[in-house]
């Protein structure tokens, strides 16, 4: 997946991004950016608005689950923040703390990982609350 940067908020390490899909839908994601350390409102010479940046996003950090059985969907209610509380189908099963899910976010499965273990089966639809997180395979300057 490759996401457009439309605003960058820095916090040492910490990235909070908002961006744009390839399909024009627009979504905020948060990543680490292990090579550049930024403090007292610096810029990122790294990653900043206009870069487009490739791979993949994830539901980290969901600190609360239940089924839920209702139409995919998600909301980001925080500006700025990747924080997300979403509708997802479960498709594949990881681990106790781990699974696939079908989601209205993109086309792809995407990875929910759990803070506590969790029992949902194959196709369960479920509510969760998290950090919409993205791992960065590569970044393009523009």
């Amino acid at each position: 997946m490759n996401l457009k940067i439309i605003n960058i908020c820095t916090f040492g390490y910490d990235r909070f991004v908002d961006a744009e899909m390839e399909d024009q839908n627009k979504i905020i994601v948060h990543f680490t950016e292990y090579d550049e350390y930024i403090d007292n409102d610096k810029k990122s010479e790294l990653k900043f608005v206009g870069s487009i940046i490739k791979g993949k996003i994830r539901i980290d950090l969901v600190t609360g689950s239940y089924v839920k059985n209702g139409e995919l969907m998600f909301e980001q209610p925080h500006r700025h923040s990747s924080h997300i509380r979403a509708t997802v189908e479960v498709k594949r099963i990881v681990d106790e703390f781990s699974l696939y899910a079908k989601t209205n976010i993109c086309d792809e499965e995407i990875l929910v990982e759990f803070e506590s273990n969790v029992k949902y089966g194959i196709n369960d639809r479920i509510y969760v609350v998290g950090s919409l997180e993205f791992d960065i395979i590569s970044s393009i300057k523009e």
